[in-house]
């Protein structure tokens, strides 16, 4: 199965095999090589690769006369000639990112080496309770009008949803307020261009996995906060999914004995206590900033830079936080927890704080760092979940 679920495009093609299958797979590491490490020489992709020097001199000359590499200068000589180095080509196969936020939609542009080419915001309208789905169409229309401006082919698009897309085509736990629960067909609609649909966290786990904090560990969790709480899972260099596609929602954890006998919410009880919308509930119930949204890391950043009103709900979201690392790092025994969206902002207050309440209190804490891919990571991850989901002329590994 693929890292992602597939939408059933109506221009969906398969590229055909022009090469050997060992051919595909030496076109494809040298491939990776580039676009994990960046401009590299001949010895240096053989080096990476473990390909020959004569593998590497042919396959280099297939991919640029392809266009998918070009050269990209000289390194500093050490006597002699100085090594030519070679580079992706960005615009030779590019893929469109969109990200579903609570009341926005996200989408870029982004180049074969990782980069975002352009980006673009668009708010929902909350008059309709189909504007999600409307705008994401509205949007991927747009990433494919942006490619045939510039000139290029629009590959793919991942689009991450802050719900649980399943192998059975449904996207659940979307906010009602915009996203009606609906099949992947009839969220995206119908395209020339493959379209795959993920999870946000798994995203962000999925990216960090490719292009970072994998490649030193193949055992770490990421955290998503947006409107839920949710963690993406990698174990032994693998995203986890769970018999429903549902492995890794973390918000959904119960807090308190109350929690057992209360009626269901329909949401995840953690979730639900340090969202934005519960966040900014209780710092304007303590007389703060009455016209701000609040996010949990800037809540508990307003209590670090002095504001101590902010106190009471700064504890009580690192609280909530800690607990659900916790039961996280408990039972997975990850290398690493990667703090995405929504907690990465003041990361140099919530780190601490979160390390603060578990040293001593779990059997082992982790390294705690902010994802790889910076602000956009989630962004990010999709694109490059995507590319590695859909076949295409060069053969991206999906394994990191």
């Amino acid at each position: 199965m693929n890292d992602a679920h597939a939408s059933q495009p109506g221009g969906a093609h398969a590229w055909p095999a022009s090469t050997s299958a060992i051919a595909a797979a030496n076109q494809g590491a040298l491939v990776e090589a580039l676009r994990l490490r960046g401009a590299l020489s001949k010895t240096q992709l053989s080096e990476f690769t473990g390909l020959s020097a004569a593998t590497v001199n042919r396959v280099l000359k297939g991919l640029i006369a392809q266009g998918f590499v070009a050269r990209a200068g000289t390194e500093e000589s050490t006597g002699g000639r100085p090594p030519v180095i070679f580079d992706v080509v960005p615009t030779s196969l590019v893929s469109g990112a969109v990200q579903a936020r609570r009341d926005g939609i996200t989408g870029a542009l982004v180049g074969f080496d990782g980069v975002i080419i352009e980006r673009f915001e668009r708010e929902l309208d909350g008059a309709e309770s189909d504007a999600g789905p409307r705008a994401l169409r509205r949007m991927i229309a747009h990433l494919a009008e942006r490619c045939a401006a510039h000139g290029v082919t629009l590959h793919v698009v991942g689009v991450s949803v802050g719900g649980i897309p399943s192998p059975l085509g449904t996207v659940t736990g979307l906010d009602p307020r915009y996203w009606p629960e609906a099949t992947l067909t009839e969220l995206v609609g119908e395209h020339d261009v493959p379209v795959i649909v993920e999870n946000d966290a798994n995203a962000l786990a999925l990216g960090e996995l490719y292009r970072g904090v994998g490649r030193s560990s193949r055992q770490f969790v990421a955290l998503v906060l947006d409107r839920g709480l949710g963690s993406g899972i990698v174990a032994n260099g693998e995203l986890v999914r769970g018999a429903r596609s549902a492995a890794g929602e973390v918000g959904y954890l119960l807090i308190d004995s109350d929690s057992l006998v209360a009626p269901p919410q329909g949401r995840g009880e953690l979730e639900s206590k340090i969202d934005p919308a519960a966040v900014t509930a209780a710092a304007h119930g303590m007389g703060i900033d009455a016209a701000h949204q609040f996010t949990a890391a800037e809540i508990v950043a307003r209590e670090y830079d002095g504001d101590q009103r902010a106190a009471p709900v700064a504890s009580m979201v690192l609280d909530m936080l800690a607990r659900g690392v916790a039961a996280l790092v408990s039972i997975l025994d990850p290398d690493v927890v990667v703090l995405g969206e929504g907690l990465d902002g003041r990361a140099d207050v919530v780190i601490p704080g979160l390390r603060k309440r578990l040293e001593g209190r779990i059997q082992y804490v982790p390294e705690i760092r902010t994802a790889s891919l910076g602000t956009d990571a989630v962004l990010l991850g999709v694109a490059e979940t995507a590319l590695r989901a859909v076949p295409g002329p060069v053969r991206i590994s999906r394994s990191a």
